[in-house]
C-alpha cells in the first residue's frame, strides 16, 4: 500500500485531467475478490462513479494473469459495451447477464408452482456504481484482526 499510493498518486498528477479518461483494471481470482486490495487502492483514486465503468475488476480462475490477458479482457468488456449501446441503446447493458431477467422470472415461476420461496439476489441496474465484491454486512469475523 505504502509503495502504491505514491506511484497511483503520481500518475494520477502526470496525466492532470486526462485522469478522468483514464480505464483502471485489476485481476483477482474468483475466490480473493472481497476486499481486492489492488482494486480497493485504485478506488481512492477513482471518483466513486468511475467504478464498474472506468474502473473495472476483472475476474478469473488463474492465479496470475498476464498483462496481455488483462488487455483483452479489458477490450471485450469495452466492445462489448459499444455493442449493448448500439444493439440495445444501453452501454452497460452487455455487463450482464442477457437472459439473466428472464431466467429471474422464470425461477419465481418454477418456486410458485413448487409453494416454495424463490432465494435470488437483489436486482442490480444496468450501470451500477456498487463495489463489485460483496459489501453487505454480516456476522463473523471480516479480518484477521477480527479473529479471536
Amino acid at each position: 500500500v505504502a509503495h502504491w499510493m505514491p506511484v497511483l498518486g503520481d500518475w494520477k498528477a502526470m496525466l492532470g485531467s486526462d485522469w478522468d479518461k483514464t480505464y483502471g483494471a485489476s485481476n483477482t481470482i474468483y475466490v480473493a475478490r472481497q476486499n481486492n486490495i489492488l482494486f480497493s487502492l485504485m478506488a481512492q483514486f477513482f471518483a466513486p462513479e468511475a467504478i464498474n465503468d472506468r474502473l473495472i475488476l476483472i475476474e478469473t480462475i488463474s492465479f496470475t494473469t498476464t498483462p496481455d490477458e488483462m488487455l483483452a479482457s479489458l477490450t471485450r468488456i469495452i466492445g462489448d459495451r459499444s455493442v449493448g449501446s448500439l444493439f440495445f441503446g444501453n452501454y452497460h447493458l452487455m455487463d450482464f447477464e442477457l437472459m439473466g431477467g428472464d431466467a429471474r422470472a422464470a425461477i419465481i415461476a418454477e418456486n410458485a408452482k413448487r409453494g416454495t420461496t424463490p432465494f435470488l439476489p437483489p436486482l442490480v441496474p444496468w450501470g451500477s456504481k456498487q463495489w463489485p465484491m460483496l459489501v453487505t454486512t454480516g456476522s463473523g469475523p471480516a479480518s484477521f484482526a477480527d479473529l479471536p
